[in-house]
């Protein structure tokens, strides 16, 4: 008498997810917390109500991300990617390197400007401590992302500048930036003279021999 045939062993639960599978999820998750940390705020947003949002249990949601703040550090993280993809395609079609580094600059305060929410969304999320920030501004990926402001400073000045004044110029070159589009986007009914104008200014008097001597 033959034995029955022995059936295979089920495993229970879901089966193992791909690291495509894995990554497509955590998009999904940080789309929908854009959108909800843009509509409602930072803080509002709890776990449970993206979870809901995302179509998914609460426990499912801390499988891909330990912490809320570890999804707005993603956003950032893909804001910054879109931003510097665009300013790296920039510096490729321009070969002239005082044009080059105007319009990398010009590119960069626009992005904010015409995109406000996001903006605000990196800039101005309440309920974040310093050292969340922190730990995001310290990522080695991101601050080689921003040296291209150094660099693209460094061939406008055809390298005429010691390194210790070409890191306070790089410096001070983000400050404006960043100074020009916080308070184009946050006094908004003041009246600003156009920001390309501003930004042109900006960088001529960064590039002022004058003013490299004084440093």
């Amino acid at each position: 008498m033959t034995s029955p045939e022995t059936k295979p062993k089920t495993t229970r639960g879901r089966p193992t997810r791909s690291p495509e599978q894995i990554e497509d999820m955590r998009l999904r998750i940080s789309m929908c917390a854009l959108k909800l940390f843009q509509a409602e705020g930072y803080t509002a947003v709890s776990m449970r109500r993206l979870a809901k949002e995302v179509g998914c249990t609460v426990m499912t949601l801390y499988k891909y991300y330990n912490r809320k703040i570890d999804i707005l550090r993603e956003l950032w993280k893909l804001i910054f990617k879109e931003l510097f993809e665009e300013i790296e395609a920039i510096t490729k079609s321009e070969t002239d390197e005082i044009a080059r580094l105007k319009a990398i600059c010009k590119f960069y305060v626009n992005y904010w400007l015409n995109s406000r929410d996001r903006y605000f969304l990196v800039f101005m999320s309440s309920g974040v401590s310093q050292e969340d920030v922190s730990i995001f501004v310290g990522d080695d990926a991101l601050l080689a992302r921003f040296d291209i402001l150094r660099q693209s400073l460094s061939g406008a000045l055809e390298g005429s500048i010691s390194e210790p004044d070409l890191t306070i110029k790089s410096q001070l070159l983000l400050c404006m930036l960043n100074g020009i589009a916080h308070n184009l986007i946050t006094i908004n009914a003041y009246p600003w003279t156009q920001p390309d104008q501003l930004i042109n200014e900006a960088i001529n008097g960064l590039l002022r021999p004058d003013c490299r001597e004084s440093l």
